[in-house]
């Protein structure tokens, strides 16, 4: 149980350091999180095939959308299966369009128009999964993150198919984790 409660502890610590890594895109610290291979499926819609794609993403954004603030994530769950980990979560990603080009991404900038917006900060809100591996990548047994997903959630007040509930009514009780915070 301890080498399990041990890993779920490295793999949290890296979640979150890839999280508080968004805030001002820090290439470096991202880049610890990720192995080689890395793929991932963005919340601007598009796919970016390995780590050297996403620091070239990060740097991309940097003049063009910043997310300023630390995410809030709520309903954080971490899964364990001998060298293989996933982690799903919902939160929010604050982030400020700097440039005319908005995110450059329709799919992202047409889903930034149903989020809260406060000037040029607005509130993504979206889910994500997370699969670690225990490989780096290099050869060396360590917890890194092989794929990321994450999509938009839905408004806050559209009903949900099949149940009418919104996530407005599913969220008051929520457990938020404000990245950074311990």
């Amino acid at each position: 149980m301890a080498d399990h409660d041990d890993d779920v502890r490295e793999i949290r610590r890296v979640h979150r350091q890839w999280w508080e890594a968004n805030v001002g895109l820090d290439v470096e610290k991202m880049s610890e999180c990720f192995a080689p291979d890395y793929l991932m499926w963005n919340l601007n819609g598009h796919p970016y095939y390995s780590l050297a794609e996403k620091e070239h993403l990060f740097r991309y954004y940097q003049a063009h959308m910043v997310p300023t603030e630390p995410p809030e994530l709520w309903d954080v769950r971490v899964t364990v299966d001998g060298d293989m980990a996933y982690v799903t979560s919902e939160g929010i990603l604050p982030v400020v369009m700097k440039s005319a080009e908005g995110s450059g991404s329709a799919t992202m900038d047409g889903v930034a128009a149903r989020y809260e917006r406060r000037g040029e900060l607005v509130r993504f809100r979206f889910r994500e999964t997370v699969v670690f591996r225990r490989d780096d990548g290099r050869g060396s047994r360590e917890w890194k993150i092989w794929h990321f997903h994450a999509s938009p959630l839905a408004p806050l007040d559209e009903p949900r198919p099949g149940f009418g509930d919104t996530a407005a009514d599913r969220e008051p009780g929520k457990e938020v984790h404000v990245m950074g915070e311990a």
